[in-house]
């Protein structure tokens, strides 16, 4: 009677648990990694930002490129003395002459900024598909460990319920009803931790899909890449250090200070003014006015700005230099780790191990029918969850080598 019991408290169970599963199945947004990434690119706020950044600065140059305004002027005297009028009246039009050979300098490095914020929009558009691509991976593995700790921590939870009712027929001995028991408390913490993994990894990835829509949860349907085409470091390392978009954009930063340094050293030159325009005096004299404005450069030769704009073109170079220097590390780095998780996953894939799931079954199988003691149980199951931890952990950590090898280049080389 309390094997029937147990029985069906094990079935209910199962469908309480297919009932959640499916109901959780029915709220969850499944998409492929194209997709992920796809809707970060479309939805996450800093892309916005910098779009912002790009419109400001287009502001800017637009403002560069313009002509000053004119100043008019108009004079007028009405003057008397013992019943004898004087005066005159003038009118005319000025405009500074400086912008004639500042001009260029302005317009030049006003589009050097705007092709800079345009690159870092570019830059930022990398990062966070990298971060997508991250995070998509590590809620697939993490999706894989959970449901593959549930099924270990299942098979303790049936030998409990059915080691309980030997136990009260006095078929088991009391220290082997424990070991299970404490085993079983062990694999369903691991279960926990599993979830809390893939939990986290969820939020993660929808923060990045949508920040406004954080509740959604994210189920991944995966197709990886399997094999990359052959690669040649040096090439990769001569396109990144040619297209990786922030060193373009440090570049194109560098080529703006340099155009402001010159336009810091055409602001040496004193204010020049021209206006033209009409005059008209009492006793009828009249014609034309021309009038020139030099200022006198005796203390304010621009000194400070020079000053100020050399010192910031020659920070940008050494930033850029080290920036350089910092993009080749990375492509060194990431392809020597891919090369590395590469071998070791061709490797692991031709020892052609048997899947952990059938040593689960066979554990399993084997216990229920006598076949196999405590100890030779917790070992098969030991083995189960060490090889599909090993396995997860392997394919998550070539993936990401991936990944972090596209981030480092700057180029799609897998196509997601």
């Amino acid at each position: 009677m309390k094997r029937i019991q147990t029985i069906a408290c094990l079935v209910f169970n199962l469908f309480a648990a297919l009932g959640l599963a499916q109901e959780i199945e029915t709220n969850a947004l499944t998409l492929t990694l194209p997709q992920a990434i796809e809707r970060a690119l479309a939805n996450y706020p800093a892309l916005q930002i910098q779009r912002y950044a790009v419109e400001r600065a287009q502001g800017l140059k637009t403002t560069a490129g313009l002509l000053p305004n004119p100043v008019v002027t108009f004079y007028k005297e009405d003057l008397g003395l013992n019943g004898q009028d004087e005066g005159e009246t003038a009118i005319y039009a000025g405009l500074p002459l400086n912008f004639l050979w500042s001009r260029w300098s302005q317009v030049s490095a006003a589009s050097a900024r705007v092709e800079a914020e345009q690159l870092t929009l570019t830059d930022i558009q990398r990062l966070i598909k990298y971060e997508v691509q991250k995070a998509f991976a590590e809620t697939h593995f993490a999706a894989q460990n959970l449901l593959a700790w549930q099924k270990a921590a299942e098979v303790f939870h049936q030998a409990a319920e059915a080691g309980s009712v030997r136990f009260a027929d006095g078929d088991m001995a009391g220290y082997e009803h424990q070991r299970i028991t404490i085993e079983y408390l062990r694999y369903q913490k691991a279960e926990t931790e599993a979830k809390v993994r893939l939990s986290n990894s969820q939020k993660q990835l929808t923060f990045f899909l949508d920040p406004n829509q954080t509740e959604t949860v994210i189920q991944t349907s995966a197709v990886f890449p399997s094999h990359l085409p052959e690669l040649s470091p040096e090439k990769l390392l001569t396109q990144s250090l040619e297209n990786r978009p922030d060193l373009q954009a440090a570049r194109s930063t560098l080529r703006s200070k340099q155009a402001a340094s010159t336009l810091s050293k055409w602001g040496q030159l004193p204010e020049i003014t021209a206006a033209a325009g009409y005059k008209k005096q009492v006793d009828d004299f009249k014609g034309a006015v021309v009038q020139i404005n030099v200022g006198l450069p005796l203390f304010n030769r621009n000194q400070g700005d020079v000053r100020s704009a050399n010192a910031a073109l020659n920070q940008q170079a050494l930033a850029t230099e080290l920036l350089e220097k910092r993009v080749a590390l990375e492509v060194r780095q990431a392809y020597a780790t891919y090369q590395l998780y590469q071998r070791q996953v061709e490797q692991f894939l031709d020892k052609r191990i048997q899947p952990p799931e059938q040593l689960l079954e066979i554990a399993q199988f084997s216990y229920s029918e006598g076949e196999m003691s405590l100890l030779e149980l917790l070992d098969g199951v030991r083995a189960y969850s060490e090889s599909f931890q090993t396995r997860n952990d392997l394919l998550l950590k070539y993936q990401l080598s991936i990944f972090e090898l596209e981030k480092a280049t700057g180029r799609t080389i897998t196509g997601f």
